[in-house]
C-alpha cells in the first residue's frame, strides 16, 4: 500500500542511521535575517540562550552553564512535558518516563534559541522533547529493534496478522489526551504493519492531513505486536 511505503521511507530517510535519531524536523527552516531596529522580544517561560552557531551540538560540548541551564530546563519544563505525554500513551509507552533523566540527553539540535530539540536515548530508543516558541513538546520516537523490521521482507512462514494491536477508538482517546484534538475515526488511516514487511501483528497509523500526501499527516506512528509505541512523530 502506498501508505506502508510512505511510512517506511520517512522512518528511515533522515530518522534512523544517526546515532542520535532525529536529524531536522519541518519546524527546523533557514530564514533569511531581517535587520530591525527593535529587538526581538524573548519567549515567555525560556530562559536566554546565546546564540547557538551550529546546527548539532553534543552534550559534552556544552558549556558549563549551557549545562546548568539544560539542567534547569529539564526538571521544571521538559520533564513535566514528558510525563504528560506518556501519560496520554499510558502503557503504550516502551519505557517509563522515570527512566529518561537528564543524563540520557546526548544532543541539541537546532542553530537559534527560538527552535531546539533535544534528544535522548533510553534502552537504545531514540526521544526527541522540543522546545519551540516557549512550548514544549514530545515529537520523536524510535524503537530501532522495531522499526528495523519494517524493511525486512516477510519470510513467508507465517501469514500476515490482519488484527492490529490498538484500535482507532483507542487512538482517538490518546490523541485527544495528548493534543487536546478530537480527531475522528475516518482522520486514521490503522493498517496491519505484517502486509509490508516482518514487523507482523503490529499497526502503522497515520493521523490528519491528505493520506497520499506524508508531509501532511498530524501524526505518524507505528506500534509493534505487544502494542507499544516503536515509531513517534508528531507534524504541525
Amino acid at each position: 500500500a502506498p501508505q506502508c511505503l510512505a511510512v517506511v521511507e520517512r522512518v528511515f530517510k533522515g530518522f534512523i542511521g544517526h546515532p542520535a535519531g532525529k536529524i531536522q524536523t519541518q519546524a527546523e527552516t533557514f530564514k533569511p535575517v531581517i535587520k530591525s531596529n527593535t529587538p526581538a522580544a524573548s519567549p515567555k517561560n525560556v530562559l536566554p540562550l546565546q546564540s547557538l552557531s551550529k546546527l548539532k551540538t553534543r552534550w559534552s560540548d556544552f558549556s558549563d552553564a549551557e549545562k546548568s541551564e539544560f539542567a534547569s530546563n529539564f526538571v521544571a519544563r521538559y520533564q513535566p512535558a514528558l510525563e504528560k505525554w506518556c501519560g496520554a500513551f499510558s502503557n503504550r509507552v516502551p519505557f517509563s518516563p522515570a527512566s529518561v533523566t537528564a543524563n540520557n540527553m546526548v544532543e541539541r539540535i537546532g542553530t537559534r534559541a527560538a527552535y531546539r530539540e533535544y534528544i535522548f536515548v533510553v534502552d537504545g530508543i531514540t526521544l526527541g522533547i522540543q522546545d519551540t516558541k516557549g512550548g514544549v513538546r514530545v515529537d520523536y520516537l524510535n524503537d530501532p529493534k522495531e522499526t528495523g523490521k519494517m524493511t525486512v521482507l516477510p519470510t513467508g512462514g507465517e501469514a500476515p496478522i490482519s488484527a492490529t494491536p490498538v484500535s482507532k477508538v483507542e487512538l482517538v482517546t490518546m490523541l485527544s489526551a495528548e493534543g487536546g484534538t478530537q480527531f475522528k475515526p475516518n482522520d486514521i488511516k490503522l493498517i496491519p504493519s505484517g502486509y509490508s514487511g516482518a514487523l507482523n501483528g503490529g499497526a502503522i497509523v497515520n493521523v490528519g492531513g491528505n493520506p497520499d500526501n506524508a508531509a501532511s499527516w498530524q501524526y505518524d506512528m507505528v506500534f509493534g505486536s505487544d502494542g507499544k509505541l516503536a515509531f513517534y512523530l508528531k507534524g504541525r
